[in-house]
């Protein structure tokens, strides 16, 4: 899965700006870069699988089930990758 929107535009402004870095600055920023993008396809695979989901929710119990499910699981989501608001 790519990186798309804002994320993967920043990731490749600041690749292109370390192409330009020194060396040693450039691998290491390219790591961290890879260890950005990594958790970021993770997050969006897993909200993604979590709306999957909760759309048979939606068929075996309707909309409300749907729409608390929904909520539920976006809110443990984003506890999980961006911590408690």
């Amino acid at each position: 899965m790519s990186l798309d929107g804002k994320f993967g535009d920043l990731i490749q402004v600041k690749r292109a700006f370390l192409q330009t870095s020194v060396k040693d600055y450039a691998a290491g920023g390219n790591d961290m870069l890879d260890d950005v993008k990594a958790s970021l396809d993770e997050a969006k695979t897993e909200i993604l699988n979590h709306i999957l989901l909760a759309s048979y929710i939606r068929e075996e119990s309707g909309d409300v089930a749907y729409r608390n499910e929904c909520l539920e699981m976006f809110n443990s989501w984003f506890e999980k990758w961006f911590g408690k608001p």
